[in-house]
């Protein structure tokens, strides 16, 4: 039955019609504003099988009530925007990701957690993401959280979002730490997957850096 359930969740993107974090942040910049692209917090996506149904960019802004502003993406589309009342409560507004560092997509975060989860003999059946600065502002990472099928934490994986490198995964209580690069196999299945936004998760980054300069696009903030 376990084996179903990765089978399932390894499906190819564009078959289960869910859109990746860097196609999200890609219908931000042409629909509001490339700058905007600049002051990106954070970015989540909740119960994804294997990706969500819609993704949540927090994007830091001085203007607002809160000093964040929130950017719900789904389907190519932003669906809701919002200025929450209450302070951003994440690791402060100085912190905002390097794209340039960025090159794993949502898509290779998910395949290299379902490769740990695999290694620790775990079934899921859905994740959550969570794409921000490591703790020291430099570097972005992932946070997968897999769950259950009652969507609750069965553990969580890591990774550097620059290199795809496992920081650590913790699964039963148990927290393995270190660097371990990916294997052969698994850097095949991660350029495989990238698909749409690119044959390669090694232009993902350079492709939005490109997105957030390009001088073309026309600016489409809110009056």
């Amino acid at each position: 039955m376990k084996t179903a359930i990765f089978v399932a969740l390894l499906l190819p993107m564009a078959a289960l019609g869910s859109e990746t974090a860097y196609q999200a942040l890609r219908t931000v910049g042409a629909e509001r504003s490339q700058a905007l692209l600049n002051n990106v917090i954070e970015v989540k996506g909740r119960n994804g099988s294997p990706q969500p149904a819609s993704w949540l960019v927090l994007i830091n802004d001085p203007l607002a009530r809160g000093g964040v502003r929130e950017i719900e993406v789904a389907k190519g589309h932003i669906i809701s925007e919002r200025t929450p009342v209450k302070s951003y409560s994440g690791q402060g507004d100085a912190i905002v990701l390097n794209f340039k560092m960025l090159n794993l997509d949502s898509e290779g975060a998910f395949t290299v957690a379902e490769s740990e989860a695999r290694n620790a003999k775990i079934g899921f059946f859905g994740a959550d993401f969570l794409l921000r600065a490591d703790d020291a502002g430099n570097a972005p990472i992932w946070v997968v959280q897999l769950l259950d099928a009652d969507k609750r934490s069965l553990g969580s994986v890591s990774i550097a979002a620059n290199t795809g490198t496992v920081i650590s995964s913790t699964f039963g209580g148990k927290i393995t730490k270190g660097n371990r690069a990916t294997g052969d196999s698994l850097k095949t299945r991660l350029l495989r997957f990238t698909g749409a936004v690119g044959r390669s998760i090694r232009h993902a980054g350079e492709g939005l850096e490109n997105a957030v300069t390009d001088d073309k696009t026309q600016d489409k903030s809110p009056q």
